[in-house]
């Protein structure tokens, strides 16, 4: 059985890297020749091949339902007439309110001005069933209460996400959680008076009594996440203090929680069942019914859906009296779990729970001694270290330490929130007192762990190979005494011991002219951002926006590429001219890496920058840097900051924002610009707007790739399809960051400058 279950997790995990899912027809075809297998073939691995393919296909399947409900691309920034109900609790921020609307009916009102079909066309395509619509509503007239049913008018497009590498896939995320659409509301048209009373509803009443009895915002924002799974209100402050004292898992309602609730719920059947024999089912009935209501006031999001899944596997294989051992039914859940998510395979939650669950089989397998409890918690330090190792780069090392405490801190605490919460339906606080003190002594727990300086140990991005040493390492220190000597395990962990961290360039390797260096066209929406690197030599152009709510296009686009990398230094930086979709990051910038010369077309306020202008030069293993223009012009577009980098083969120019004036004067200043020498790469600029990129200019140039840096379905129309064919009349190859992510440039001496991009280099079948 075993093995079957281990074929079954494969043919989920083929299916879900595929870069496009097969066809219906083709999975007809792979279902018959798998039968015909099934009942002709005679190898030993028959049964291994037949599941794998059965869970394949059955993923495949899955994706194709999952994609049928999407929106057409051919209707993005299209606006509709939509009524629904408000499923989950909305995001409430300063001047916008985010929520889930579930769609009850549909009517296409308006296509995109540059649309390119026809209403007829249009009509024909609008057949369609899409189920749930991510939404944002700027300046909010109206509360939205969840269980309402609300009539909007809104504009949607396809669910899309930016594709930069080690970004996160946020396309994948909203296919997980079965979103179509994404968009904003233009208009509010009205609400009925009725609201859907059910489980969504009990968490908005939730929070909001918990609202009530909270002044302080940080015990507030612990008890929602412990309850309704409502984390918005916790600060970034307060997820970093959790990360490094180890304690994420407990604010974030997980496996832990679920199967605490239901342990619960187990033991109050053990107590009844006691009285009425015969009701012997009721442990495990009660357990379930525990567990899955708490799902629900839980949101029901991925994770706990997952937990719920284990608990429900493990109940049953007891209940219905399966002889299976516990190895089996960790199996059999994981691959529930697949079938109810298949892409739940590709998810760090997903490594993360079922691994903490097989070192805890493992350990409690292990003679139980009366410091097990201490000996599980450093164990399961060492058992996961190279999962933290792999996804964050780091490990809370007071974690055990602060885990014997806080768990049971934490369950004793769901457990007075839930008996505080039924007391309050009848107006009689009889736990709140004590409700608090147990909030606060978390938080105090947390605060004094996470402030030790040895409470946290970041490894900058170790290798595969060194991850993989560890693993070694942990299975001989895991194994029973005895087989492996345990000191072998030391010589495992060196290669994390020995990493090198981000050193800064030496100038001895600066001297050196191999004329070689890559460049990064961030798919960073509607902006620019571009990091060109020579060896250990970093210049970064341009930042991308800042957000109204406080964050960057830099943190979502960029920042995970630094931290793969390592980068905690540039040295150069240019700010090509004051506009938010330029320069709106650089805040945050500063916060995460030490900036060593910056050059601008304005001076932010206390900053010490130097003037980007024509003529400005530096030179960098071969790579020559050269300023053709910057900070003079009638506007801040005109006086960008114009980069021209070059290695003699290959060129990349960066011109901002400038518009056709001061192309034409560039065209004539510098005769580089002339054909005798063609540009490689060319960033458009202005992000393709009909302003810039004139005959006159790419005659000049004669660029072989032009790059479009622009947002998806943005307002403006970047980049203009009057553009794109001028660009293409030049025999250009034209590429445009929200279709295909980012664009990644190579010039190596003596081989051709390469062009790639991400949604090419990595296909997924989603996006």
């Amino acid at each position: 059985m075993r093995s079957r279950m281990i074929a079954i997790a494969v043919g989920f995990l083929c299916a879900a890297w595929q870069p496009q899912v097969i066809p219906i027809a083709g999975c007809i075809c792979i279902a018959l020749l798998t039968l015909v297998y099934a009942f002709y073939g005679g190898s030993s691995y028959k049964p291994f091949f037949i599941y794998c393919c059965a869970a394949f296909l059955y993923a495949s399947c899955w994706g194709h339902w999952q994609l049928s409900h999407k929106l057409p691309d051919q209707l993005l920034r299209s606006d509709w007439v939509v009524s629904g109900k408000l499923v989950g609790l909305p995001n409430v921020e300063e001047g916008v309110i985010r929520f889930n609307l579930d769609v009850k009916s549909m009517e296409l009102l308006r296509l995109s001005a540059n649309s390119q079909i026809s209403i007829q066309k249009a009509n024909a395509i609008t057949d369609l069933n899409v189920r749930l619509l991510k939404l944002a509503w700027y300046k909010p007239t109206k509360d939205l209460i969840p269980g309402q049913y609300i009539k909007l008018i809104v504009r949607l497009k396809p669910p899309h996400s930016l594709v930069n590498p080690s970004g996160f896939d946020y396309e994948r995320w909203l296919l997980t959680h079965k979103i179509d659409a994404t968009g904003y509301v233009r208009e509010f048209l009205g609400s009925e008076g009725y609201i859907d009373q059910g489980i969504t509803s009990l968490r908005y009443a939730i929070n909001k009594l918990i609202e009530s009895r909270y002044e302080e915002p940080r015990d507030r924002a612990l008890v929602q996440a412990l309850v309704t799974g409502y984390k918005d209100n916790l600060s970034q402050d307060d997820w970093d203090k959790l990360r490094e004292s180890g304690t994420v898992h407990l604010a974030v309602i997980s496996g832990l929680h679920i199967g605490f609730i239901a342990l619960v719920g187990w033991w109050l059947g053990r107590i009844l069942s006691a009285f009425t024999p015969r009701l012997y089912y009721l442990p495990y009935l009660l357990s379930v019914i525990s567990a899955g209501l708490y799902m629900q006031i839980a949101g029901g999001e991925v994770p706990t859906q997952r937990a719920f899944i284990m608990v429900l596997v493990f109940m049953l294989s007891g209940l219905l009296k399966w002889y299976i051992d516990i190895w089996q039914r960790w199996w059999l859940a994981l691959v529930c779990v697949l079938i109810f998510s298949p892409l739940a395979v590709l998810e760090m939650g997903f490594w993360l729970s079922f691994s903490a669950v097989a070192l805890l089989i493992w350990f409690g397998q292990q003679p139980i001694r009366w410091y097990s409890i201490i000996k599980i918690q450093f164990l399961l330090l060492i058992g996961m270290l190279p999962f933290y190792l792999y996804f964050f780069s780091g490990v809370s090392l007071v974690a055990p330490l602060v885990n014997i405490i806080a768990i049971p801190l934490v369950s004793f605490l769901i457990v007075i929130i839930a008996a505080n919460l039924i007391f309050s339906g009848f107006s009689i606080p009889l736990l709140s007192e004590f409700e608090s003190v147990l909030v606060d002594l978390f938080w105090t727990l947390v605060d004094m762990s996470a402030d030790q300086a040895w409470a946290y140990l970041a490894i900058d991005n170790p290798s595969l190979e060194a991850i993989v040493f560890a693993a070694i390492g942990v299975i001989i220190l895991i194994m029973p005494s005895g087989l492996v000597p345990k000191y072998l395990a030391f010589f495992c962990f060196l290669p994390l011991l020995s990493h090198e961290p981000f050193i800064d360039s030496v100038d001895e390797k600066k001297t050196v002219d191999d004329k070689s260096f890559s460049a990064i066209v961030f798919d960073i929406g509607q902006g620019l951002s571009v990091l060109i690197e020579v060896g250990d030599y970093r210049v970064l152009y341009d930042t991308g926006a800042a957000y109204p709510s406080g964050l960057s296009a830099f943190e979502r686009a960029v920042l995970p590429y630094f931290k793969q990398e390592r980068i905690k230094q540039l040295d150069y930086m240019v700010l090509s001219h004051n506009d938010n979709d330029h320069v709106g990051g650089f805040a945050k910038i500063k916060q995460w890496v030490d900036i060593k010369t910056i050059y601008s077309s304005f001076h932010p306020t206390h900053q010490k920058i130097r003037t980007c202008k024509e003529g400005v030069r530096w030179r960098i293993k071969g790579v020559d840097f050269e300023f053709l223009s910057g900070s003079k012009g009638r506007n801040d577009n005109d006086r960008s900051c114009v980069l021209l980098i070059s290695n003699g083969d290959c060129s990349l120019l960066l011109p901002g924002d400038i518009g056709k004036a001061v192309e034409s004067k560039m065209v004539l200043k510098h005769k580089r610009l002339k054909i005798d020498q063609p540009l490689t790469w060319l960033v458009a600029s202005h992000h393709g707007s009909r302003t810039s990129s004139s005959d006159t200019f790419l005659a000049a140039t004669l660029p072989k790739h032009v790059i479009f840096s622009a947002g998806y379905g943005n307002a403006f129309n970047h980049p203009h399809p009057e553009v794109v064919r001028r660009a293409k009349s030049y025999a250009a190859h034209t590429y445009t960051t929200a279709i295909d992510g980012a664009v990644l440039l190579k010039s190596e001496a003596g081989q051709a400058c390469s062009t790639t991009t991400m949604r090419k280099d990595e296909k997924r079948f989603w996006r």
